[in-house]
């Protein structure tokens, strides 16, 4: 018997859509700058007006436009299981660049926020303990840069709301850094607002609320960080001990990895700690 589709009237659905959220109310927060001394110190030496309260603050409503970030799996295409059919399984989850654009305010301290902290990611000839100390205005001048954690900053949060302020979602970017800036056009024809559009790359994104992120070295064992506390508050762990880096101690041990005949994970441990054994004789 064919199942024909329920009918609605208008004024039942009516309300449904004019619940809808729009695009215009969001927030950028930057945290974390404080802590960066490196990043800190080489923009406060090129322009003291770029502050903290200005990174923290202000920044953030400068933001003209963003990008809620997205996400995708990467596949592997598995043929032969079985007859007639391809297969795709996920191996890896590929976060894609956000692309946020800033009004430029008449002291360019949003222009200036950007152009210094490329320019500190790649000052390691010039700046830094272990410089080179090669000189800037040379014309043989060359890139060196930074160490990772030195230009990384910890989060980057776009909080997107209603008019009302009542419902929101959050999205953390985890260890994101400006990987391009746009070109700004500028021309006598008309008078617009410069605009600055920065392209951020990053690790990964969490997504909901988060109150800081957890810096602690996992470990399996330990049972502290567990990926569904990372960012919250946890318990505190017992003191770890050097068996609770072994990571071979679980429930996997019992189990196969293959079709039936093949060795188990603490057998294949053995064979391979067997191995080593003979080779260092």
């Amino acid at each position: 018997m064919p199942v024909y589709p329920r009918v609605k009237k208008t004024e039942r659905i009516r309300g449904l859509f004019q619940k809808v959220a729009t695009t215009n109310h969001y927030e950028v927060f930057f945290n974390g700058f404080a802590a960066m001394q490196e990043l800190r110190g080489y923009i406060t030496r090129k322009q003291p007006r770029v502050s903290n309260f200005f990174i923290s603050r202000d920044l953030g409503l400068l933001c003209n436009s963003a990008e809620l970030p997205a996400t995708s799996f990467a596949t592997a295409q598995i043929e032969g299981n079985r007859m007639g059919i391809v297969e795709k399984f996920a191996h890896t989850r590929v976060y894609t660049d956000s692309t946020f654009t800033f009004y430029v305010d008449s002291d360019y301290r949003a222009l200036e926020f950007f152009e210094l902290w490329h320019e500190f990611i790649a000052s390691g000839s010039h700046y830094g303990e272990k410089n080179d100390r090669a000189d800037t205005t040379h014309r043989a001048y060359y890139h060196r840069m930074q160490w990772p954690k030195e230009y990384k900053v910890d989060t980057i949060r776009i909080q997107k709301f209603n008019k009302d302020h009542f419902r929101n979602v959050e999205y953390t970017f985890l260890n994101a850094f400006p990987v391009a800036v746009s070109a700004m056009p500028v021309s006598y024809d008309g008078n617009q607002v410069l605009e600055c559009q920065v392209t951020f790359t990053y690790d990964r994104y969490f997504f909901g609320p988060i109150t800081s992120v957890d810096k602690r070295t996992f470990y399996p064992n330990a049972g502290v960080p567990t990926p569904s506390t990372v960012g919250n508050q946890v318990k505190e762990s017992s003191p770890i001990t050097s068996d609770d880096t072994t990571v071979y101690d679980s429930e996997v041990e019992d189990q196969e990895w293959g079709p039936d005949g093949q060795p188990t994970a603490s057998e294949q441990l053995a064979l391979y700690k067997a191995g080593s054994a003979e080779t260092e004789e």
